[in-house]
């Protein structure tokens, strides 16, 4: 039993920078996480990632210590502290690169891709057309505003609407009063994007 645990600890102490990676993405996005197995296999990309850029950037440090400009020791500790920032920023930065749509929408207009970074179309629409809805709710009202929040899924989570107001039959709306209402996504039966005010 003590042979085992000598070899898991370091093994886990070589993939929690990929694993701390993976947790801050899914922290701070709407994706879905994946079964177990796709979350390990996400870890194990951040990690081959964050261990290479870590020994590249340890290879280049002890080259220019060699050259005479010392800092200090590249160790296990060095090691250490550089792969849990780089891990840190590598989550960050695949975060601002799946909620801003930027790299992907290079990868558009280089015609490698059609496809957006948001996790699904229904989010997707949301983030890149930001305006007033009209949510059609289940029992035929209708009700306008601003979406605050949305939900990451069409069938599940609520709409926050800033500023709402009734639509009677006519189109005319009718304030309600209250600076945000809160509707369940399973009441609403499908959205209208106000196309002449956008955000």
């Amino acid at each position: 039993m003590d042979d085992l645990v000598k070899e898991v600890i370091p093994l886990l102490q070589y993939l929690i920078p990929g694993f701390l990676a993976a947790w801050i993405f899914y922290c701070l996005t709407a994706f879905k996480r994946p079964d177990t197995f796709g979350q390990i296999v996400q870890a194990l990309i951040f990690t081959f990632v964050i261990h290479g850029f870590v020994l590249t950037f340890g290879s280049l440090c002890v080259w220019i210590g060699s050259k005479g400009f010392v800092i200090g020791k590249w160790d296990a500790k060095s090691e250490a502290v550089w792969s849990f920032a780089v891990s840190v920023a590598l989550g960050l930065l695949s975060c601002w690169l799946s909620t801003s749509d930027k790299l992907h929408e290079w990868l558009r207009k280089m015609g490698i891709t059609v496809k957006t970074s948001y996790p699904n179309e229904w989010y997707s629409t949301f983030a890149r057309r930001q305006r007033f809805v009209v949510l059609h709710l289940n029992d035929e009202r209708r009700l306008y505003g601003w979406p605050a929040e949305w939900p990451s899924e069409p069938t599940q989570g609520q709409f926050v609407i800033q500023n709402p107001a009734w639509l009677n039959d006519t189109g005319e709306a009718k304030p309600n009063g209250a600076e945000f209402v809160v509707i369940d996504a399973s009441k609403v039966q499908w959205v209208e994007f106000d196309q002449q005010l956008e955000g």
